[in-house]
């Protein structure tokens, strides 16, 4: 992780990332993604990076050609620490869900705890491979020919505990960690457009090192807007944690959930 600030108060971020993961280990089929997943063998490559600078005291601003969504949101949707990507930001669905490529964010926060955040992912790095439909093919950002995810979250954070909501429209045939439009609908070319409610909240008890957890919760429903026999799914996440239980710095963590589901 490198960080390099010209001010003081900005940040230019640069990841460089390896790995020799393969199969269940960064595959969503059967909930096996693990976090630290990266599969590129034993080559180095810059994994993330994105300008993030403020604009007075409440406001800061994110830019960069390798950035995903809920890096710019205003408002931690949970405090689960996972191991599998599926109980990352409370339930990795379609609300949360995001694929690193061009980005840009802003985000708000008040003294009092309210925050409000809005920012755009768009896949405009992405070329079309050898045998794959024109329809996702993607041509520059923004437009109608491109894969986008504008997701606006609002939240509220205490000490002790957080609520928030995020709406997550994605278009143009968008797709991350594991379902598009186009599978929900049955047309593996479909450029279908839904939209993603996600629930999120958490709370901690006053002290640490007691048998009472710290509880991360999430709920999704989306809606498909193309789609007619299947045009709704939903998705849960529930996650426990105790801190310090035996000794300082102990961290236990217990999940359960359902990756993005169809109703029938």
């Amino acid at each position: 992780n490198l960080n390099t600030s010209f001010t003081g108060d900005d940040n230019l971020y640069v990841r460089i990332k390896s790995g020799n993961t393969n199969d269940w280990m960064k595959s969503t089929t059967y909930g096996g993604y693990l976090s630290s997943a990266k599969g590129n063998s034993d080559a180095l490559k810059v994994d993330k990076i994105w300008y993030q600078f403020p604009v007075g005291e409440r406001n800061t601003f994110w830019v960069g050609p390798k950035i995903e969504n809920y890096y710019m949101h205003a408002t931690a949707p949970s405090i689960y620490q996972p191991v599998t990507k599926q109980f990352t930001l409370g339930g990795n669905g379609n609300a949360y869900g995001a694929s690193t490529d061009t980005g840009a964010g802003w985000a708000y926060k008040a003294d009092n705890g309210f925050a409000i955040s809005s920012n755009i992912g768009s896949k405009s790095n992405t070329s079309q491979k050898t045998g794959t439909p024109a329809a996702y093919y993607n041509t520059g950002i923004l437009t109608d020919e491109t894969k986008t995810s504008w997701a606006t979250q609002i939240g509220y954070t205490k000490p002790r505990y957080s609520g928030s909501v995020i709406v997550n429209v994605k278009s143009n045939g968008w797709s991350d960690s594991y379902y598009k439009a186009g599978d929900i609908n049955g047309d593996a070319t479909s450029t279908d457009q839904y939209t993603a409610i996600g629930l999120r909240g958490w709370w901690r008890p006053e002290n640490t090192g007691t048998a009472v957890p710290s509880v991360s919760a999430g709920y999704d429903t989306t809606d498909y807007d193309a789609s007619s026999d299947r045009d709704s799914a939903e998705a849960w996440f529930v996650g426990l944690t105790w801190d310090d239980l035996f000794r300082p710095d102990d961290k236990i963590g217990l999940a359960f959930g359902a990756p993005t589901q169809n109703e029938d």
